[in-house]
């Protein structure tokens, strides 16, 4: 918050008080110093005055604090002062009291973002010269618009990349060599898998399975599927997924004529 000092009396001011001091003790024009950077201000110049340095930041070695300090819940409360600023330009509609209202709180950068201390804040800055029906008024307006941005931002959330999924891309960023090495593997496992899929249609599964049941008879299916796949592999060659293989022939097992399969047994019945 800022803090300032009367050059009249030398009394210490914060912002929010300032108007109440030179309305009811020093009735003069007002004559400013901030307390932290040490700038005066002269009239209503101490408006525009909304964040200053620390005293940790002026008195710490040159250098130390170069992007200033950030300090907790700055970035929430200055995210509630725009939105607060800019309902006046979104509601045009105000009555002139509470409009009168909203230009005032956007003179401050520390409105608090409660109820109870929002009406001591509006009372106390204003010399209670201000109804507290017009304050109710003006803090539904700002708790609606807090709670459309608070139902926006989770919408977002959700509507956007996983963490873990915004890691790996930011680990491919950085390193290239690596995201082109993925790309690669991805590219041969994906020839692969095409080279499979040629293989299976190539090979005759129905022939094969005929062909050994017409040499045993009757067989259980496990048995037969095993017997099928070492065929496959035999005149295909090795397969990456061999699962894949074993449902493929258990569905053409279904589909071929006078087969029987009862009790996990395959019996070829004649035509």
């Amino acid at each position: 918050m800022v803090v300032f000092t009367c050059n009249n009396c030398g009394e210490t001011l914060h912002k929010p008080k300032v108007e109440k001091h030179y309305t009811f003790v020093c009735r003069t024009r007002k004559s400013l110093t901030c307390v932290d950077c040490l700038k005066d201000f002269v009239g209503e110049e101490f408006l525009s005055h909304t964040k200053c340095i620390t005293e940790e930041e002026r008195y710490a070695a040159k250098g130390t604090y170069k992007n200033g300090i950030v300090k907790k819940g700055e970035a929430k409360q200055e995210s509630w002062v725009d939105m607060i600023r800019s309902i006046c330009e979104r509601e045009p509609n105000l009555s002139p009291a509470v409009k009168s209202i909203f230009n005032t709180l956007s003179n401050y950068s520390n409105v608090p973002r409660k109820k109870n201390k929002f009406v001591n804040f509006m009372q106390n800055s204003s010399g209670k010269r201000i109804s507290i029906v017009d304050i109710g008024t003006v803090w539904n307006i700002i708790e609606k618009y807090n709670t459309k941005n608070v139902s926006n931002e989770k919408l977002g959330e959700q509507n956007g990349q996983p963490c873990e999924t915004k890691k790996r891309a930011a680990q491919e960023i950085d390193n290239p060599s690596k995201k082109k090495k993925i790309e690669v593997e991805q590219s041969q496992n994906d020839f692969e898998k095409l080279d499979e899929e040629i293989a299976v249609e190539k090979f005759s599964f129905k022939q094969t399975i005929l062909d050994l049941l017409n040499a045993k008879g009757t067989m259980s299916q496990k048995k037969l599927e095993k017997k099928v796949l070492k065929v496959y592999i035999k005149e295909m060659g090795e397969v990456r997924a061999k699962e894949n293989i074993v449902k493929k022939i258990s569905k053409k097992l279904k589909k071929i004529p006078n087969l029987y399969i009862e009790d996990d047994i395959v019996t070829l019945q004649s035509s």
